[in-house]
């Protein structure tokens, strides 16, 4: 998973960028999550992966600033796409787990994700809920956040 969404996102924009640059002109939309807001228990490896790509495409849309290539971060919520399934949660542990209001349809976030790169946007979350959610995580006291988030997650009960 670190090799996924840390090394492989590092090695690929950085052999991809240059020729954007080059050409002034491109795009790169690199896929978080709202997880990277905040401390995920229970899927740790996962939360700091996608803070690495949410930090990291922050950080390259600074460096890219007037070379005519922008930077965007898509940070979904939860999505209904059988990762939980594959990571051993059963499809009613992540509802129960996570408010219906948070999921997005994956056509949605895809569509989203394409608007706001089109409009230059630094980072994307679709839906009002998770937006909500993921401000709200950003500013929680950690004290708070880490126990209520230990207790809602599946695999820790």
């Amino acid at each position: 998973m670190i090799e996924v969404d840390v090394v492989a996102v590092a090695d690929l924009t950085s052999r991809l960028l240059p020729g954007m640059v080059a050409r002034g002109r491109g795009a790169v939309l690199n896929v978080a999550s709202t997880a990277a807001f905040q401390p995920l228990p229970g899927q740790a490896g996962y939360g700091a992966g996608k803070a690495f790509v949410l930090s990291y495409t922050q950080s390259l849309a600074g460096e890219l600033r007037g070379t005519g290539v922008t930077a965007t971060a898509l940070c979904p919520g939860p999505v209904d796409t059988g990762f939980g399934e594959r990571a051993g949660f059963s499809k009613q542990d992540a509802e129960e787990a996570l408010p219906a209001v948070m999921w997005v349809d994956a056509a949605e976030v895809a569509r989203q994700g394409v608007a706001g790169l089109e409009r230059g946007r630094l980072v994307v979350i679709p839906g009002v809920a998770n937006r909500v959610a993921a401000s709200i995580a950003h500013v929680a006291p950690r004290s708070v956040l880490i126990p209520l988030l230990a207790k809602a997650h599946p695999g820790l009960r």
